[in-house]
């Protein structure tokens, strides 16, 4: 113990030695290395600037991702102002949940300052306030802060000297009061002369609150000292420690207020986007639970802002008359009702347009990727004129807010094709009847749902093989124009896709031609079984007869594309 007291009083004399010789509280002057922080300060304040630091990076990465995700997403596919407006309020999500992230950690490290003792949060402050972020308005809440603890501490001649730095065009009329109250007991101390400090102090009318010592006592104090007869240390001390005592600021409102607000941004800007295009929409999943969040979220907002701007008012205003308030009451409860109105137009909105069953068809496809990056493909059950038809639409997605719609998504959807299969081959049939299924099924043996599960697989393998072949052509300009397959089946059972009709010029005169691929079945190949398509060129309104273009094989596996150069049988 003897050891442990002879090193903190080498401290405090190290301490006081170097204080003595420069001010720490001159930003011009770099403190030595070896300067004699208290730990706890110490530790405590570079935590909380590695944490502010990491929060500003992360606020500043999370603000390009989104800028990056709005431009890449939404910049080529809507208007130039949708798109700028789902950037700005994205970005702006980002970097107010990064900003209340801040300030609630700021938030939590302050209180936890406050269970230091005087000479460990002294520390604890000047650290962050040489080291961390300052502006000319909160450099002197700082040099406050720091001459209220030098009071504290016994260090009247430090606490001068941090009063001496404070910039007085940055206070409020509270800051102010408690500047001069400071000045008043450090000139106590320092045995000079306080009544101008006091007759300043006296002049400015604080908050109601703010636990200030009378005007008539410190003017006493300032006269009791000219006089030779000084307060005891411990009036001034007491005096000092209460007056516009810091109030605790609450991280978890203020994290909880920066997420609700980020919320509500980030929906706006999805928003945004999808409804500046028909091709583009938001998960029902998300656009059910975002939008409900998003319309309580802004009723809570309304009610907190309105609730902080009256606790203000309370603070800083005179006493008010009694129409005033009635007045302050009428516009809370107005503002509150209309946030309120507006957050049920939004929820019933998002209930009405997050219409459907949504479901994933195949995960990770890379094949209609520009950039390599894979795809899910989504399929959106609707159900129409109340139950009796349904509606099943085709969506791609990257991300678990936005998808593209891309009809060829289809070719993936093994619940679709068994439905084309039940009714026959009609790939152009949406629903299935019932009695048809029925009287088919009535003389049918056990291995009839086997025998349909082998058909949709085999189905929806041919209509991804067919695909493949249909990209291919049209990359190389065979059918330039074609559109996406429709598989189907004739009266023999025989598979088929048509790629569409076009106008051609033949013989001087403009002819309708339509282009089909037919199923030629497997092909043994070097590199094993392939599957062979036929394309054919036929002219539905009976100008021509029917032609062969070419023959092509498809990879089992890999789905590419082998052009057999070959026009005959």
């Amino acid at each position: 113990m003897r050891g442990d007291d002879a090193r903190e009083g080498a401290r405090k004399a190290a301490a006081s030695g170097a204080r003595a010789t420069a001010s720490p509280y001159d930003l011009g002057t770099p403190l030595p290395r070896d300067y004699p922080y208290e730990p706890r300060g110490r530790r405590l304040a570079d935590g909380a600037l590695a944490t502010l630091a990491l929060l500003r990076v992360a606020a500043a990465a999370l603000a390009f991702a989104g800028f990056a995700w709005c431009a890449n997403t939404w910049l080529s596919a809507t208007s130039l102002g949708a798109a700028i407006m789902a950037v700005l309020c994205v970005t702006l999500a980002a970097l107010v949940l990064g900003r209340g992230l801040e300030f609630a950690a700021g938030a939590a490290f302050g209180r936890a300052s406050l269970r230091l003792v005087p000479d460990a949060r002294h520390d604890y402050v000047l650290r962050a306030f040489r080291r961390g972020r300052r502006s000319a308005s909160t450099a002197p809440r700082f040099l406050l802060a720091l001459a209220r603890l030098d009071i504290l501490r016994g260090q009247s001649h430090l606490a001068g000297d941090a009063l001496s730095r404070v910039d007085t065009s940055h206070l409020n009329p509270d800051r102010l009061k408690l500047l001069y109250l400071l000045q008043t007991i450090t000139a106590i101390q320092l045995q000079e002369d306080a009544r101008n400090a006091a007759i300043r102090y006296a002049g400015i009318a604080g908050e109601k609150d703010a636990d200030f010592p009378p005007e008539d006592a410190v003017l006493g104090w300032a006269q009791s000292a000219a006089d030779g007869r000084a307060p005891e240390d411990a009036t001034l001390h007491d005096a000092c420690a209460r007056a516009l005592q810091p109030r605790r600021r609450k991280p978890l409102l203020a994290v909880a207020l920066s997420v609700m607000l980020a919320h509500c941004l980030l929906f706006v800007g999805v928003v945004t986007g999808v409804d500046a295009t028909g091709s583009w929409r938001l998960h029902v999943g998300y656009q059910t639970v975002a939008g409900l969040l998003a319309s309580s979220f802004m009723v809570a907002l309304a009610i907190v802002g309105v609730v902080l701007l009256a606790r203000w008012h309370t603070r800083r205003d005179a006493p008010q008359t009694r129409g005033r308030k009635v007045v302050q009451v009428v516009g809370s409860c107005l503002v509150v009702v209309a946030v309120t109105c507006l957050a049920l137009v939004v929820a019933i909105g998002t209930l009405f347009e997050a219409d459907g069953t949504e479901r994933v068809i195949v995960r990770g496809v890379r094949l209609d990727s520009a950039d390599g990056r894979p795809y899910d493909y989504v399929a959106i059950d609707t159900e129409e004129s109340y139950g009796s038809s349904l509606t099943t639409t085709y969506w791609r997605t990257r991300d678990p807010f936005v998808m593209q719609e891309w009809s060829p998504a289809q070719v993936y959807d093994a619940k679709a094709w068994r439905k084309t299969v039940a009714n026959g081959g009609d790939s152009d049939s949406g629903t299935t009847d019932s009695s048809t299924s029925a009287t088919g099924s009535a003389g049918s043996s056990t291995g009839t749902s086997d025998t349909d599960t082998s058909e949709s697989a085999t189905s929806s393998a041919l209509a991804d093989q067919m695909r493949a072949v249909a990209r291919y052509l049209q990359k190389r300009g065979i059918v330039p124009g074609s559109s996406e397959p429709a598989l189907s089946f004739d009266a023999k059972g025989h598979a088929y896709a048509s790629l569409g009709t076009q106008d051609q010029t033949a013989g001087g005169k403009v002819v309708v031609v339509e282009y089909v691929l037919k199923d030629n079945g497997e092909s043994e190949q070097p590199s094993g079984t392939a599957q062979e398509l036929v394309l054919e060129r036929t002219y539905p309104n009976g100008e021509g007869d029917a032609e062969l273009v070419g023959f092509y094989l498809v990879d089992h596996q890999t789905l590419a594309v082998t052009d057999e150069n070959r026009t005959s049988w």
